[in-house]
């Protein structure tokens, strides 16, 4: 499905949540403001935010973390969309050499697209650079500062370097975001490494 596709299918879901949603954003402080997107895309960010905050359980939860990651996706353009899915094709045969030079590509073209960041910073994890994915999650979290997976991936890789205290921060910061955070029992805890 395109860009714009997705960016439709979302405002038109949007538009039919339930009043509760609404209520919930009128009533919550502002987001910080994510770089480069429109008013209307910064009211759905902020009521897909709200609806998050609100979720009963888990699998509610989950169901509105796939619109958020449809949401942040949708803002990559067409060549950005072709590199993100070379770098994935390239990750599932294990090549993070050819995954990584397109999503270098990528956020060279499109800098201000967050989630370009945030998959540079995931294949880096998976190669074995911490210190690199770190800064690619600090750029993914100066465009999209509400990216609690960032945040989270910040923790993981900070508890994989030994530094379990510091990692509480950007985590603490995530479950904030996402009461629902998958990796919230890392927090508060003597956490044991993710592989």
């Amino acid at each position: 499905m395109a860009p714009r596709t997705y960016f439709i299918a979302l405002m038109l879901a949007v538009m039919a949540w339930p009043a509760a949603a609404e209520a919930a954003l009128t009533t919550s402080k502002p987001l910080p403001p994510m770089a480069a997107i429109s008013e209307s895309a910064a009211k759905m960010r902020a009521a897909l935010f709200a609806e998050l905050a609100a979720a009963k359980d888990d699998a509610q939860a989950r169901a509105i973390e796939d619109k958020l990651w449809t949401f942040w996706r949708s803002f990559a353009d067409a060549q950005s969309q072709h590199l993100l899915e070379a770098s994935k094709q390239a990750q599932l045969s294990f090549d993070y050499g050819h995954a990584l030079i397109a999503l270098e590509q990528l956020v060279k073209h499109q800098p201000q697209f967050a989630e370009g960041w945030n998959q540079l910073a995931y294949v880096l994890f998976l190669a074995g650079s911490y210190d690199a994915s770190l800064e690619a999650l600090d750029q993914t979290l100066a465009l999209e500062p509400m990216h609690y997976a960032a945040l989270a991936g910040k923790g993981i890789i900070l508890i994989q370097q030994g530094k379990e205290a510091e990692a509480q921060i950007p985590l603490k910061r995530a479950l904030t975001i996402n009461p629902w955070l998958k990796e919230r029992n890392l927090i508060g805890k003597n956490p044991v490494p993710v592989p």
